[in-house]
């Protein structure tokens, strides 16, 4: 079983994407939220349902129904509004992740953790001190997300398909980044080859700076942090 602990717009994106990458037979939505969990696993199963794809998502208020659970996802927390840093959302979100990490220890100690909760290192590192879990159980998915956005700014600057794009960022979830521009390809041709310096310096601050765009538009970003979040699910799940 996968479970999914907050209910918002990325962890529905998060339960939507593993789903429809049928990464197993059961996806828990938890949230404290009264109603929230039920209502869109209700909907992401009539989704589903349409689709012919046998995955029951199932809506709960109760931690204890995590019992089981191969991978848990944390979702919980505030997001960024526009204006804020990940940074700032320290404070806030501390708190309500070493409370999730308690139900967590509690109910599914055998469980992979996956945080998302931003600022996305901090929270890690907090996960791996209150879980006590072993630091092999521990995958935060930052990274995963800005590579889909580093990959997105090169196909558009040297026009190839997207799919022929191999890239890489390391580091931190946050301003400081790293998207290794030397060690991404485009149809086996190295970008360096194809985009001279100038273009490779703006992708890479385009792509520390995006989300925040995102934000400024449309208040979060939420269906690139639901795949990516699938994309480390499914690599857990079978071992890629």
């Amino acid at each position: 079983m996968i479970t999914i602990i907050g209910s918002g717009k990325v962890g529905g994106a998060a339960a939507l994407f593993t789903a429809l990458k049928r990464l197993d037979k059961e996806i828990l939505l938890l949230d404290v939220v009264k109603g929230l969990p039920q209502g869109e696993a209700m909907d992401l199963n009539h989704m589903l349902s349409e689709h012919g794809i046998d995955v029951n998502i199932r809506g709960s208020n109760d931690y204890s129904d995590m019992k089981g659970s191969d991978v848990v996802v944390i979702v919980a927390g505030s997001g960024r509004k526009p204006g804020m840093t990940r940074m700032d959302l320290l404070k806030i979100n501390a708190g309500i992740v070493k409370d999730v990490v308690e139900n967590i220890k509690k109910f599914a100690k055998d469980s992979i953790i996956v945080p998302v909760t931003n600022p996305l290192d901090p929270m890690t590192h907090i996960v791996y001190k209150v879980s006590g879990f072993k630091r092999n159980r521990i995958c935060g998915m930052g990274n995963m997300l800005d590579l889909s956005r580093f990959k997105q700014f090169i196909h558009e600057a040297t026009g190839h398909s997207r799919d022929s794009v191999q890239a890489m960022v390391i580091g931190e979830h946050g301003e400081n980044m790293l998207p290794l521009a030397r060690f991404t390809s485009v149809s086996g041709i190295p970008l360096s080859s194809i985009l001279p310096q100038s273009k490779l310096e703006e992708i890479v601050k385009s792509t520390r700076e995006v989300a925040a765009k995102v934000i400024e538009l449309k208040d979060a970003t939420v269906h690139a942090p639901g795949n990516a979040i699938a994309t480390i699910v499914g690599a857990i799940l079978r071992d890629e």
